[in-house]
C-alpha cells in the first residue's frame, strides 16, 4: 500500500508540474502579444474597410508591425523609410557589406503589391530582394499596409 501511495504521489507530482509549466508558457505567449500597443488614436481616420470596425490605416498598421509574425518595420522601419540592419555579408571579394531595409515610402501601390506578391520582374529579375519574406497577403491587405505607409508618411508634412 505504500509503495501504491508513493507511486501515485509522484504522478500527481509530475502532472503538476506538467500543468505549471503549461501555464507558465500560456502566460509568457499571452503576455508577449498584449504587450504592443497598436492602436492609433486620431480622429482623422475615416478610411473603414468593409464590415469593420478597424480604419484602413489601423489595420495597415497592425499588419505593417506583425504580419504573419514578422514585421515590416523590423527591415524598413516604422515609417518605411528603411535604413535598418538586415545582415553582414561579404561579395565575391571577400569585402564585408552590411544588407539594409530599402526606403518603401515612394512605391507605388502597384509596386507594393508585386514586391510583397513576387509578381514584379524586371528584366526577368526580381523587384523584391531574395531576403524579403513572402507574406501571402491579400489584395486589402496590401491596400491597408499602402494606406498606413502614406497617411504616416503625411502626419509630419502636415
Amino acid at each position: 500500500m505504500v509503495l501504491y501511495q508513493k507511486i501515485y504521489f509522484r504522478e500527481v507530482i509530475l502532472i503538476l508540474k506538467f500543468l505549471i509549466i503549461i501555464s507558465l508558457f500560456s502566460f509568457f505567449i499571452y503576455a508577449s502579444n498584449s504587450e504592443s500597443n497598436i492602436g492609433i488614436e486620431d480622429e482623422n481616420l475615416t478610411v473603414q474597410t468593409s464590415d469593420s470596425f478597424l480604419s484602413s490605416v489601423e489595420y495597415g498598421r497592425i499588419l505593417y508591425k506583425n504580419p504573419r509574425g514578422i514585421s515590416c518595420s523590423q527591415c524598413h522601419g516604422s515609417e518605411g523609410k528603411g535604413g535598418q540592419k538586415i545582415a553582414k555579408y561579404y561579395d565575391k571579394k571577400r569585402n564585408p557589406k552590411l544588407l539594409r531595409g530599402v526606403n518603401i515610402t515612394s512605391y507605388s501601390l502597384k509596386d507594393l503589391k508585386a514586391s510583397l506578391k513576387n509578381e514584379y520582374r524586371e528584366e526577368n529579375k526580381r523587384k523584391r530582394h531574395k531576403i524579403m519574406p513572402m507574406y501571402y497577403l491579400t489584395d486589402e491587405e496590401v491596400q491597408a499596409i499602402f494606406d498606413y505607409l502614406q497617411y504616416s508618411n503625411t502626419q509630419g508634412k502636415e
